[in-house]
């Protein structure tokens, strides 16, 4: 249904198209989310069996000859060396000093933002031995 219409609107206006599609979150929301408080893990497993749109692309690739097991394992090796050297790096890198939360908020620096960022500056000064300031960039 989705392939005739986008042919029909291909014909017809003669521009892109843009497809909304519904799916099914098997990850949690965050790290700070167990989803397993409100869904069973069955549930997940089932609806990432049938309708996870990554597996099924993987299974249209498999069933024409065009990715497979061997392929998948040292692609998700490959991503995952890549990503924790990414994460390994940012971890060594201090943190953006917390001062450019003020930033790029508004064309150009308000008032009430002006007198924001001077009040965290002063609570910085009274306060700061509270907070690990060591790994932030200020």
């Amino acid at each position: 249904a989705k392939r005739a219409f986008v042919h029909w609107y291909q014909r017809r206006v003669r521009g892109p198209v843009v497809l909304e599609a519904m799916t099914y979150r098997v990850g949690h929301h965050s790290t700070s989310d167990d989803s397993t408080a409100y869904r069973s893990i069955d549930e997940v497993n089932y609806w990432n069996r049938e309708d996870s749109p990554v597996g099924r692309l993987g299974g249209f690739l498999e069933k024409r000859g065009l990715w497979d097991q061997d392929q998948e394992q040292s692609f998700s090796k490959e991503c995952r060396k890549e990503i924790m050297g990414a994460f390994n790096r940012a971890e060594s890198t201090p943190k953006p000093s917390p001062y450019l939360l003020f930033d790029d908020v508004y064309d150009s620096e308000s008032g009430h933002l002006a007198e924001q960022r001077q009040q965290m500056k002063q609570h910085l000064a009274q306060y700061g031995q509270h907070y690990d300031l060591n790994n932030y960039d200020i």
